[in-house]
């Protein structure tokens, strides 16, 4: 038996639901009709008390204070109510879960990149909820947690800002990791020990090892039973589980290690070579045993010689400077330079990111001008170059999660990569034309042209970047949809 029996009962099914639903991301199809009518209508009874409660108790008539009492007697029963239609849904569901015959389905989704194809389960409740409860026991037993991009960066500047040592630092990623990773290595480590429970494991086993098998009619890499499909909640974390048990013999057979990271697939580690008398290694030596561990499991990581420019080393004792591209900045570090060491700028890859979507945004704009009235046109140039250009609050987002251009490169230090951007945006805003726009009178439209012109000159990656404190508000559904229009 296994040291933790996660079943996938009632409860945790209905722990699943409490921590989907606080996020908002509840989807309705998951839920049975009888619970979504009761949900409707307990609404309804808030929104009528509410309306009811704004009036002062001595302007309330007898009526009125009856009517209060009444609807918080019937929402009490209503709550009730629920989680009794909620507990039968989940029962219902969980049954159909712990029988044999349930297995996941997978179906492959438009992806940008075709040779790396996205999939998804089905979209049945027990499917959503089996993959809930999996993704939530994988993690809690194997203690899976994601690396934090800004605490990577942070760490690593502060190293090549204070560290006088001689150093090494490798740069790469692992090669098409997701359809790499060998399915006997992965079930070796996942069933290396008591902790998953059986249910789980079979699912795994349905998921990969059949159903993917089965999918996967074009692998990128064409050894079999290998990969895992991109794109499942569940992937991410079997990818981040299989790599964090070579990061362990890495840390512990490479000599001089003093920092070593991975996010997601990319991985920098820097060293110390003379920290270990013993070995002198080089750096060669280096790249070499890390491609060792890597191979050893299955996997290939990119190196200086492979001819794809997607690995970077360095020996500081060399006579150039460091400079190299890592999670959406250039890291340089200038000989004889003080205020240049770990110095952070765009790479230019994020910069070209945000230069094409200032073009879609514009592009959209003009489209929209001809379809739809010049106000919703205009209201959603400014919610897309405010998404652009500032720090935003999400409604119904999680408490103390902070986005925007000042939170997404806290770390820069290259001011001139936001004003080179201010310039072309600033630049768009002045090729603006509303002449012959169909929604627009004729006679109003010189005077409309120069006030939006004159609103979006105060539209600024700096300013947005220099004033955190100020943010832009926007619902999460006006987020996706602006997001949209960039792809």
């Amino acid at each position: 038996m296994s040291q933790y029996n996660f079943s996938y009962n009632y409860d945790s099914l209905n722990d699943a639901f409490n921590a989907v639903n606080r996020k908002g991301k509840m989807q309705k199809r998951h839920l049975s009709s009888e619970y979504l009518a009761a949900a409707q209508e307990y609404r309804e009874m808030r929104k009528k008390l509410n309306e009811l409660l704004r009036k002062k108790k001595i302007e309330r008539t007898e009526e009125e204070t009856s009517q209060i009492d009444h609807l918080k007697q019937s929402m009490k029963e209503n709550a009730q109510q629920q989680k009794t239609l909620l507990q039968e849904h989940l029962s219902k569901v969980s049954s159909h879960i712990l029988s044999s015959s349930f297995r996941f389905t997978l179906t492959p989704d438009a992806s940008e990149d075709l040779q790396k194809p996205v999939y998804s389960i089905g979209t049945t409740a027990e499917e959503f909820f089996a993959m809930q409860v999996l993704c939530r026991n994988v993690k809690k037993l194997f203690k899976i947690s994601m690396s934090s991009r800004d605490e990577i960066l942070s760490q690593l500047k502060m190293l090549l800002r204070e560290d006088k040592s001689r150093f090494y630092i490798i740069r790469t990623d692992v090669r098409h990791c997701f359809e790499s990773i060998p399915h006997d290595k992965l079930f070796e480590y996942l069933e290396g020990n008591n902790l998953l429970d059986v249910k789980s494991k079979s699912l795994l086993r349905g998921l990969i090892r059949k159903e993917f098998e089965a999918k996967n009619l074009h692998p990128l890499v064409p050894t079999p039973q290998t990969g895992i499909p991109r794109g499942c909640a569940i992937s991410s974390l079997l990818s981040e589980f299989y790599l964090s048990k070579i990061d362990e013999v890495v840390k512990r057979t490479l000599p001089g290690i003093v920092f070593m990271a991975r996010y997601v697939d990319d991985i920098i580690i820097v060293a110390h070579p003379d920290l270990d008398d013993e070995h002198h290694w080089s750096l060669d030596d280096y790249v070499k045993a890390l491609t060792d561990a890597y191979a050893k499991n299955g996997l290939i990581i990119h190196t200086p010689t492979d001819g794809t420019n997607k690995c970077y080393t360095y020996d500081s004792q060399d006579t150039t400077s460091l400079k190299f591209d890592l999670l959406g900045y250039t890291i340089q570090s200038v000989k004889d330079n003080k205020d240049k060491q770990g110095f952070f700028s765009l790479s230019k890859n994020k910069k070209q990111r945000i230069s094409n979507r200032i073009i879609k945004t514009f592009q959209k704009f003009d489209i929209l001008l001809n379809t739809v009235s010049y106000d919703i046109a205009a209201h959603y140039l400014f919610d897309a170059l405010h998404v652009l250009t500032c720090n935003i609050n999400l409604y119904n987002a999680k408490r103390g999660v902070k986005v925007g251009i000042f939170y997404s490169n806290q770390l820069l230090d290259n001011i001139k990569d936001l004003e080179g951007l201010d310039r072309q945006l600033q630049h768009s805003c002045g090729q603006i034309s509303l002449k012959s726009k169909a929604y627009i009178d004729p006679a109003k439209q010189p005077q409309i042209e120069a006030t939006l012109k004159k609103q979006l000159k105060q539209v600024s990656f700096v300013k947005g970047f220099t004033m955190p404190h100020k943010r832009y508000k926007v619902k999460k559904s006006r987020l996706q949809m602006i997001k949209q229009s960039w792809v």
